[in-house]
């Protein structure tokens, strides 16, 4: 096999350096470009390396993207503030981080509706990042059942889509600003506290 200059440099690279790389492309590339038009080469080139290199670690575009959206976002840990209303609160506060003025946020309304058309996507994208953060706020959710805050009959699953629903909905649909009290009122509304 005959290798290339760039062949050399890539093999150069310490693999973590490559892969912030390439990730950082990803995230450009969603912001720029949307899903769509964002490709295997385009991030390849934005991030100095061979596309080889690429599917040595991913199998496509789907996971490619799904795995820098899970390493621009934060997933956990699951708070414990030793309340019901404190940990939904401290949930929320993390959700709108991670989608208010971040590149995923940015990049999130095209690209879900990009997703909506390429199924291998949806499914990358709900593997590597929404899986584990639903199960972090499941996991608070029936915490709040445990300790009595929330009553036994609750639907874990609706409960989290109201939750989040408000974050996603604000960010791709209504543009109504995040304000810093949001978390605090969406979680009375959804405790019954207010």
């Amino acid at each position: 096999m005959v290798r290339t200059e760039k062949a050399i440099d890539d093999a150069k690279l310490p693999r973590a350096r490559q892969q912030t790389a390439i990730l950082d492309a990803v995230m450009d590339g969603l912001v720029d470009q949307g899903y769509q038009q964002l490709t295997v080469e385009g991030v390849a080139a934005r991030a100095g390396v061979h596309k080889t290199t690429l599917y040595r670690w991913w199998s496509g575009k789907p996971a490619l993207v799904a795995n820098a959206l899970a390493n621009r976002m934060v997933v956990g840990p699951v708070p414990d503030t030793g309340t019901t209303r404190g940990d939904l609160i401290a949930w929320i506060e993390v959700t709108i981080a991670n989608y208010a003025g971040t590149r995923a946020g940015i990049a999130l309304p095209a690209l879900i509706g990009d997703l909506a058309s390429t199924p291998d996507g949806v499914t990358a994208f709900r593997e590597a990042f929404l899986a584990e953060r639903r199960a972090g706020c499941a996991e608070l959710v029936r915490r709040g059942i445990s300790r009595g805050d929330l009553p036994a009959h609750t639907d874990v699953e609706l409960f989290l889509d109201a939750l989040a629903g408000t974050v996603f909905y604000r960010q791709l649909v209504s543009g109504v600003p995040f304000t810093t009290d949001l978390p605090g009122r969406l979680v009375d509304l959804l405790l019954g506290t207010r």
